[in-house]
């Protein structure tokens, strides 16, 4: 016989685990500060914190400009024991295990923590990054024109805000993000380096990646990426979310421009399982899945993105650098407003159609795939706006940066 939890049951089960997760912070954070001050600090050591499975975005693309520098010795650290023996494929005597006692004593005599995931304090368990012992440096991964932080409800309530893992500085493309991560995570805004950040590097460069084009041919073709954001409080995002939706007409309009929709969900949509982020695919021919497994790094892909789909994720300000058309789809603009909020006027900073039903939907890709410079002054007005560096040398900003602090 199944027994299912009251509602007053599940939030008490609730409240202890935040309590508990509360305690042992606050443990870990004293006994770190005690146990580090017994050790050594080598300022040589740059420490890339690897929190996720995959190895992408800015922690990548900054370690593969420092690993290649005298000023550093730049170590991958990670408690994935498969991702451990990928990079250490890879980058020999470059990666350390973080679950073991060689890992232990790094951790502990290095001074510069370099991570891009982690905005609580858990992800580094059992470690906990004391802002008061290292220079602890968020690359952060995303560029927000949404809420952050200690700005969203999410981050307000039960006291969640003790578990917001605390940085001494983080990385930022312009004064707009700058403010937006002064204000959502209480850091001192003179510790928000607008310095650009080290993914975009690769973007300006716009370089494709042959290995990708064999392995998935149809990216020689017109490629459309839709990638919406993850909604943190209500239920994953939902693709073509029109009422007069027809996958057999979407199918023939692709055939006809010989382009593909690639879909990639939210990678923590796809670990809630939610049925809306597993759009079945299997009855179309020419819309196909891209989620992190076949695309571990978005950035490798989005050069041979010709159009790109998405409503509040910050994927479209990073493809605004490749001056390329962007439609979106905020059929819960409002809801999103209400629950996680956002800093700027939609309408006006979005630059590109906005697509309310399938028909507006496919003549606005019908426009951009045959006339990708609609709306191009638009673009570049926005990009000017959340990109104050736009010359590929962000990684050469954030290292000289990182330099400065261990003088």
């Amino acid at each position: 016989m199944s027994y299912k939890l009251s509602k007053k049951q599940q939030f008490l089960a609730f409240m202890q685990k935040i309590v508990f997760l509360h305690l042992v912070i606050f443990v870990l954070r004293n006994f770190y500060y005690l146990l580090e001050k017994l050790v050594r600090k080598d300022k040589r050591i740059a420490l890339f914190f690897m929190t996720e499975k995959y190895y992408y975005d800015n922690s990548k693309y900054l370690f593969e400009y420092m690993r290649r520098k005298d000023d550093f010795k730049s170590v991958l650290f990670t408690a994935n024991k498969v991702l451990y023996a990928s990079l250490n494929e890879k980058f020999p005597g470059e990666v350390v295990y973080a679950w073991s006692v060689k890992g232990l004593f790094l951790f502990l005599r290095t001074r510069n923590v370099i991570i891009s995931y982690g905005i609580s304090a858990a992800p580094f368990f059992p470690y906990y990054l004391h802002e008061k012992c290292k220079h602890v440096i968020y690359l952060g991964h995303g560029i927000p024109m949404k809420r952050m932080g200690l700005q969203t409800s999410a981050w307000q309530k039960y006291g969640k805000r003790y578990q917001l893992q605390k940085y001494s500085f983080m990385a930022a493309c312009s004064p707009v993000e700058q403010v937006i991560h002064g204000a959502g995570f209480n850091i001192d805004m003179n510790h928000v380096w607008v310095s650009g950040l080290p993914r975009n590097d690769y973007l300006q460069t716009a370089k494709k990646n042959e290995a990708l084009l064999e392995k998935h041919p149809y990216l020689n073709q017109k490629v459309i990426l839709y990638a919406p954001t993850w909604r943190e409080e209500t239920q994953s995002a939902e693709f073509f979310p029109f009422q007069d939706f027809d996958a057999e007409q979407l199918d023939a309009f692709l055939e006809k421009e010989q382009a593909y929709i690639l879909l990639r969900g939210h990678k923590e949509d796809i670990k809630r399982d939610d049925a809306l982020s597993h759009f079945d695919v299997s009855k179309m021919k020419r819309v196909l899945k891209a989620d992190q497994n076949l695309f571990p790094d978005v950035y490798e892909l989005l050069p041979y993105v010709d159009v790109l789909l998405t409503d509040y994720s910050s994927i479209w300000i990073d493809y605004l650098l490749l001056d390329r058309p962007i439609v979106f789809i905020p059929y819960d603009l409002e809801e999103y407003k209400m629950t996680k909020g956002l800093f700027l006027d939609f309408e006006k900073n979005t630059p590109g159609y906005k697509a309310a039903n399938y028909k507006e939907f496919q003549s606005q890709l019908e426009t951009y795939l045959n006339n990708p410079q609609e709306h191009a002054n638009w673009r570049k007005y926005i990009c000017d706006m959340y990109h104050s560096h736009q010359d590929g040398n962000s990684s050469q900003r954030i290292c000289q940066l990182i330099k400065e602090l261990n003088l």
